[in-house]
């Protein structure tokens, strides 16, 4: 996540809970340690901007991956 050095880290406020799978949380654990996350919440937070950015640059592959998420 690409923050404007100059500028101080946003302070996080809000907790969010969610519920998973087995599946999710393992595929979440393989993509943290794949990318050398500093911990499961940062590769969350990490996947979190990821998708948003995806849906911004190229919605229709975003699309397609929403519809395989809605069949699984």
């Amino acid at each position: 996540m690409s923050q404007n050095k100059a500028a101080a880290p946003e302070k996080r406020v809000e907790k969010l809970q969610i519920m998973v799978a087995d599946s999710e949380l393992s595929m979440i654990d393989d993509w943290r340690f794949e990318n050398r996350a500093a911990s499961r919440s940062a590769a969350i937070r990490s996947l979190i901007y990821l998708g948003l950015e995806l849906t911004k640059t190229d919605p229709e592959q975003a699309g397609k991956l929403l519809e395989q998420l809605d069949r699984a």
